[in-house]
């Protein structure tokens, strides 16, 4: 899984925003979650490395991390903001 063409974002202080210009998209990932998307936007996901990631940031446990990591990337998909590949 990889950014969707088109979309870019930015590192800010609180977190990431992503921008899509030709599907009017502007989307801003506050912290832990932009850690989650810098996984997936450099290439470096795995489901074992991202659910730990999350689950150290969020001080929960990994059954809650695997939850949120889900939702997340479900959400992203349906936003067009990833894509297989």
């Amino acid at each position: 899984m990889k950014p969707a063409a088109g979309v870019f974002w930015v590192v800010e202080d609180f977190g990431v925003t992503l921008f899509c210009r030709e599907k009017g998209l502007h989307l801003s990932i506050p912290y832990p979650m932009a850690g989650l998307w810098a996984l997936v936007a450099n290439g470096n996901y795995d489901r074992k490395t991202a659910c730990d990631l999350v689950a150290l940031l969020r001080s929960t446990d990994r059954s809650a991390a695997e939850d949120a990591v889900r939702a997340a990337l479900t959400y992203w998909r349906e936003k067009g903001l990833l894509e297989e590949g």
